[in-house]
């Protein structure tokens, strides 16, 4: 046994070395994923708004030109609408061409189907996202064995 003890010694920190690194690496695509988790930023310094001298007469002058700007908008829909209404009168399209148009070939999938790619690329994301968790609760649970 003396002789593999640096045999061991290596294996044991490059594993370590090897897990820490898989244990970061998934914490990130997790925080990719859902967003930064709670709690971890407890030593960041977070920005937090000034106050101004006086928030409801900034808060009422805002509000004010919201609604003009609104108030100019409705104005030119309603423009657009009157000039819509006397360039454009439809003509009723026959029940025959709308048939026709909406026939479809037997055996062609609809257009609402994903792509074979993304099919795949979903299942295997969510594959490796399983492994990964999965992988966590597996490395938690030895370092909690050897605590213990």
């Amino acid at each position: 046994m003396k002789r593999n003890t640096l045999k061991w010694t290596v294996l044991g920190g490059a594993m370590a070395i090897i897990i820490m690194y898989g244990i970061d690496m998934t914490s990130a695509g997790i925080e990719r994923i859902y967003g930064p988790v709670e709690g971890a930023d407890e030593y960041t310094e977070t920005a937090s708004p000034e106050e101004t001298v006086n928030p409801r007469n900034e808060f009422a002058v805002s509000q004010q030109k919201k609604i003009a700007e609104l108030e100019k908008e409705l104005e030119e829909l309603k423009r657009l609408a009157s000039l819509a209404e006397a360039e454009y009168t439809p003509a009723p399209a026959p029940a025959e061409s709308i048939a026709a148009e909406n026939e479809r070939l037997p055996g062609v999938p609809t257009q609402n189907d994903q792509p074979a790619v993304n099919r795949i690329a979903d299942s295997t994301s969510g594959l490796l996202q399983n492994m990964s968790s999965e992988g966590i609760r597996m490395v938690v649970s030895i370092f909690d064995g050897l605590i213990k």
